[in-house]
């Protein structure tokens, strides 16, 4: 009884994390939306945006963590002032972003998308991590 309690649980908490996921999909898509669509972006039905930002960030993931991590490493050797780290996470997020969705391009017919189109998406979306970049964690200790 209790391996079935379990499975449950697991089950209602992948639900909530896949529907937290679809709904930050779909705000992050449509305020993109907005301003992709002068640049080219087509597409067929909102639900095509949520799906397209929801494959998009899904294939970006393993570029866009290394994107984040070498600035804040470089950061943390003193190899780059904070502005610099901040701006070069700009540059590596945005394009892990619209390489992320270039790829979904290629594969959904519903929406269509330029290559500016998709730099003003990863721009947007990589803005809202770039408070991170430079942060001081107070975790960094001497061996």
């Amino acid at each position: 009884m209790k391996e079935s309690k379990r499975w449950q649980d697991i089950l209602i908490g992948v639900g909530i994390f896949a529907a937290a996921t679809f709904i930050i999909a779909g705000l992050c898509g449509l305020v993109c939306a907005i301003f992709m669509l002068p640049l080219g972006f087509r597409y067929e039905s909102l639900w095509d945006i949520v799906v397209f930002f929801f494959w998009g960030s899904i294939v970006a993931i393993p570029v866009s963590l290394a994107a984040a991590a070498l600035p804040k490493a470089l950061y943390a050797l003193g190899k780059l002032p904070c502005w610099g780290a901040r701006l070069l996470y700009l540059a590596l997020d945005s394009f892990a972003t619209a390489l992320g969705l270039a790829v979904v391009d290629m594969f959904l017919e519903s929406v269509s998308a330029t290559d500016a189109s998709l730099w003003v998406a990863g721009l947007l979306l990589a803005l809202t991590g770039l408070k991170d970049v430079g942060k001081d964690t107070g975790d960094n200790k001497t061996l």
